[in-house]
């Protein structure tokens, strides 16, 4: 199974670090492979670094205004997840993919990305 490049863009130092420990953690108990590609807060390259870089997944902290630019620099085949404003629910990457943010449901949401790609 090849390995999911993921982006987080906005994502707040302690969610940072819980993707990268217990989604990893999730993701080796399923023999999957995930990497997190790069992490940025600074939306004046964000379009540059994507760019730069071959991306599946883009994880974005939060919804609101930011968020809809950072959408709209997103590669087509790139999948998206973002936060709540509240973070309190997870959204995608379908329009109508909505469930409570645990790190469970961002683990299962990522692999199932991965079976797709």
């Amino acid at each position: 199974m090849r390995e999911l490049r993921t982006v987080l863009v906005m994502v707040p130092p302690l969610l940072a670090g819980l993707v990268r420990r217990v989604v990893a953690a999730r993701f080796e108990q399923a023999d999957a492979h995930f990497t997190i590609v790069a992490e940025t807060s600074d939306l004046n390259d964000f379009a540059g670094l994507l760019r730069a870089i071959d991306t599946d997944v883009v994880i974005i902290g939060a919804a609101g205004v930011a968020s809809k630019l950072v959408e709209a620099s997103i590669p087509v085949h790139a999948r998206v997840l973002t936060l709540s404003s509240n973070l309190n629910q997870v959204l995608g990457p379908g329009p109508a993919d909505v469930a409570p943010f645990t790190p469970d449901t961002l683990a299962q949401r990522l692999l199932n990305i991965q079976r797709e790609t």
